[in-house]
């Protein structure tokens, strides 16, 4: 049987950090691995103005440079909980669409996903939305309708024991940035 994989959706949000640290807690208590997620939203077309303006290359140089700061910042977060959760060093997944489209997509593909882990707000509902936006405010609602796994939301103030050690660290020097 596969590793047991804990899955994060990582938007760059606070909440999204606590949420990565309450899947670690729950990937270290099951002897099994974590994985960050994000989902890139690219428009088809910018602002409404229709596609003449936005033309496939434009498209394609914006999803390679959102690709790439996605990259980095699933890096940061990996290296984070990592250091901070005594994990193994967690697997990232990169996909582009609607969140709650590809997050089943990853865990149809991915049989040891036991669970997937979100914060109940992301920057589509977080007071100062920075980075990439994805909208991950209702995604666990949606999520729990579309899979078989179970699917926890966490709150951005969960208890230190709730989330592994180290992360409220983490999470105050965030809020350090912020101010």
């Amino acid at each position: 049987m596969a590793e047991h994989l804990i899955l994060a959706a990582v938007d760059g949000s606070e909440n999204a950090l606590v949420a990565a640290g309450a899947a670690a807690r729950f990937a270290s208590l099951l002897s099994g691995h974590l994985g960050l997620v994000t989902v890139l939203q690219v428009p088809r077309s910018p602002m409404g103005f229709g596609s003449g303006v936005f033309s496939g290359g434009l498209r394609d140089r914006l999803l390679d440079e959102a690709r790439a700061e996605a990259e980095k910042n699933l890096q940061g977060v990996a290296e984070r909980i990592h250091d901070a959760c005594g994990l193994g060093m967690p697997e990232y997944f990169i996909a582009v669409g609607a969140p709650e489209v590809e997050i089943p997509k990853i865990v149809a593909a991915n049989e040891g996903v036991i669970m997937v882990v979100v914060g109940r707000q992301g920057f589509g509902t977080e007071g100062k939305p920075r980075g990439l936006p994805h909208a991950l405010g209702n995604l666990g609602a949606k999520l729990s309708l579309s899979l078989k796994v179970p699917v926890l939301t966490v709150p951005a103030d969960a208890l230190e024991g709730q989330i592994c050690p180290g992360i409220e660290k983490l999470r105050s020097e965030v809020r350090d940035e912020e101010a």
